[in-house]
């Protein structure tokens, strides 16, 4: 067997393509992921304009700088909990939830 034919057998012997199962993944979760890269895009801008940096900022919600990291990549599902955080850190409203108002439920 010649070089190049067992290179090509090394390449094709190699575990197969999961792009389509990629794919199938991200249309499923199509809906969250939107959200969570929107919340990404903002918490971005709100750590340049504060000059906060990723790891200042997880160090003070007492989360791992690698968790951020995901985070601002939009590639984390977050918790009510978590964003909660974000927002008192940060000092913004990430999420509106409309006709709710923290004064009218006290």
């Amino acid at each position: 067997m010649s070089a190049l034919q067992e290179k090509l057998n090394s390449i094709t012997a190699k575990e197969p393509s999961k792009w389509l199962e990629n794919a199938q993944w991200r249309a499923d979760n199509a809906g969250w992921l939107d959200k969570s890269a929107k919340i990404a895009f903002k918490i971005l801008h709100e750590l340049r304009a504060k000059k906060i940096s990723q790891k200042d900022f997880a160090m003070q919600l007492g989360l791992s700088p690698q968790y951020i990291s995901k985070v601002v990549k939009g590639q984390e599902n977050l918790t009510l909990e978590t964003i909660s955080k974000m927002e008192e850190v940060l000092g913004i409203c990430l999420v509106h939830i409309p006709g709710f108002s923290p004064l009218s439920s006290i």
